[in-house]
């Protein structure tokens, strides 16, 4: 399966606010840290990649880029960037001399614009993805080595639409994510109810709010994972849940700016409504 470019990239931007950067965390993110191979590691792998067998850093990511169709197309020499080109770069003479804070990588978005995960801030908390223009990233952080790689037989992809004015911020941010969704962690089942012939819950943390209409806002049961009690005994209110792995990630199909809310299409249950700043937190 070849990795989807938009999704990966969309990994970032979704994430833009919410990680700090750390080489001593999870550094892919999931303890809200990352550092820059890490996440690209993780953001190719939520993209369609092959499992990865730990981490990678920068020393070691081009194994991983190589096996899941990639080919390094420029070594320290300038080359007309596309979307979903990946940049490695070393402050050596060769990646090998990129480990630590040696080296970086990052994601363009498109033929002017990087975007990865960085200490450009110094680490400031929640900084930690952050994007510039090429020619002025690379003029001021002077890498003496760089390579790029690129999917095998990838066709320039347009830049999604650019949000409105009058979008709210989540909103504006999974619209730059090309309205990509994941939903990987945790919520808790406040209510419980038997509602157009399914058993429905609702998550007030995932509304925003305790106001529920069960029409918009009930979830089926059946597209969730009991943490609490596992799957074979009934959900109860209290326990925590999350989405299971055919509704844990796909695409917006609706924005309400209105009310801060984003409406997805899930299965044959019709259109859900969630609070987006805090679907964007799972």
């Amino acid at each position: 399966m070849a990795v989807d470019n938009n999704q990966a990239i969309s990994w970032f931007d979704i994430r833009k606010g919410l990680l700090t950067y750390s080489m001593y965390g999870s550094r892919n993110g999931t303890d809200g840290t990352a550092d820059c191979s890490g996440s690209i590691t993780q953001s190719m792998r939520d993209s369609g990649a092959s499992p990865y067998a730990y981490l990678y850093s920068t020393v070691t990511l081009g194994s991983y880029l190589s096996a899941n169709g990639y080919t390094r197309i420029s070594e320290n020499q300038s080359w007309d960037a596309q979307r979903g080109d990946i940049v490695l770069m070393s402050w050596g003479p060769g990646m090998q001399y990129s480990s630590g804070a040696g080296g970086h990588v990052g994601i363009m978005k498109d033929h002017d614009t990087f975007i990865s995960v960085d200490y450009w801030t110094g680490g400031q908390v929640g900084t930690a993805v952050s994007e510039h223009d090429w020619d002025y990233y690379y003029s001021v952080n002077k890498p003496q080595y760089i390579e790029v790689w690129r999917q095998n037989g990838a066709t320039p992809q347009p830049t999604p639409d650019k949000s409105n004015a009058g979008d709210t911020n989540a909103i504006a941010q999974f619209k730059a994510a090309d309205n990509k969704f994941t939903a990987y962690n945790t919520f808790k089942v406040d209510d419980i109810k038997f509602h157009n012939g399914i058993w429905q819950f609702v998550s007030y943390q995932l509304n925003g709010s305790n106001a529920v209409n069960w029409d918009d806002n009930g979830i089926p049961l059946s597209v969730v994972d009991n943490v609490t009690r596992g799957n074979d005994v009934d959900t109860q209110v209290g326990d925590t849940v999350k989405f299971s792995d055919s509704f844990n990630n796909g695409t917006i199909d609706d924005y309400d700016n209105a009310t801060n809310a984003v409406g997805i299409d899930t299965g044959g249950y019709g259109r859900i409504w969630y609070n987006a700043d805090a679907f964007l937190q799972i």
